[in-house]
């Protein structure tokens, strides 16, 4: 008797009320060196113009702050040198791809 009786909290997965979970600076970071190296097919030493990676990519629809997070852990990890208006992909962004 009680053997088919289970815990509420047994085999049952929690859904947090929270919503999405923020994306990770290596995360984002990671998908912006993706789109560098395999969308806009770059090699080490190019430079992109940020406003037309942005045009021209899903990258578009990241949010500002997103998008800096992205840019400052790749350039954190030398995969990225920043410009002014521009990323130039480095050998490690290269080797990390």
């Amino acid at each position: 008797m009680g053997e088919n009786i289970s815990h509420p909290d047994i085999g049952h997965r929690r859904i947090s009320a929270k919503g999405p979970r923020k994306q990770t600076a290596e995360v984002i970071g990671r998908r912006l060196l993706e789109v560098v190296v395999y969308v806009k097919h770059c090699r080490v030493g190019v430079k992109l113009d940020i406003g037309d990676l942005a045009e021209t990519t899903e990258i578009g629809d990241w949010k500002m702050p997103d998008f800096k997070m992205a840019c400052a852990y790749a350039a954190a990890q030398n995969w990225l040198i920043l410009g002014p208006n521009t990323l130039t992909l480095a050998p490690a962004g290269l080797a990390a791809a």
